[in-house]
């Protein structure tokens, strides 16, 4: 699995292993990683605006325009933190791997999501786990959503990433613990 966006303006940029890639200094975010290299952001998005980066690099659209668009489900959760009916804003940079970005509550929560086969999330939590001090990550185990394995990671920024049918699901929240993240994990139907 891809977790770094690479380049962009010919400028390379270095992030830590979870995606999203932090926020610039100055900027809010929902998104987990801790900015490893030494070269900002150049662009300066808000993050809780657009998670998938701004227009162009992302488009805005409805869950339905979603699935359509990146081809795979696009579960919704039904929890108080993150539903229906306090979705903000729906993204797909259908660019990169159709990815898709669901906004919950203003940013207080972000589901990130794109294709991905079960054994390499695993692959990937594993070599997580086992790096989790180098990562920033003391915290970091394996969990586990409705029986699948989950990379959890607490507390600073929560995260909650497991593979839904082929689908890997990144949850992220500034705002709320792994508790309630694994519990919006296991809501997404």
């Amino acid at each position: 699995m891809k977790y770094s966006p690479g380049s962009l303006g010919g400028t390379t940029r270095r992030y830590s292993a979870v995606w999203p890639p932090p926020a610039p200094a100055g900027a809010s975010s929902a998104g987990p990683a801790e900015h490893t290299g030494d070269v900002r952001d150049p662009i300066g998005w808000n993050r809780d605006l657009y998670p998938l980066g701004p227009p162009p690099l992302a488009e805005k659209m409805t869950v339905a325009g979603a699935q359509a668009r990146v081809g795979y489900p696009v579960p919704m959760p039904s929890t108080a933190a993150a539903s229906r009916a306090n979705l903000t804003q729906v993204w797909v940079a259908s660019h990169n791997e159709g990815r898709t970005a669901l906004v919950f509550d203003n940013g207080k929560v972000q589901i990130l999501m794109h294709r991905a086969s079960p054994q390499s999330d695993l692959r990937y939590f594993r070599a997580y786990v086992a790096q989790k001090n180098k990562n920033g990550a003391p915290g970091a185990a394996i969990g586990q959503v409705n029986g699948r394995p989950a990379l959890v990671i607490p507390p600073k920024s929560a995260v909650v990433i497991f593979n839904r049918d082929g689908v890997s699901i990144g949850i992220y929240s500034n705002t709320y613990g792994t508790d309630t993240l694994l519990a919006i994990a296991s809501s997404m139907q």
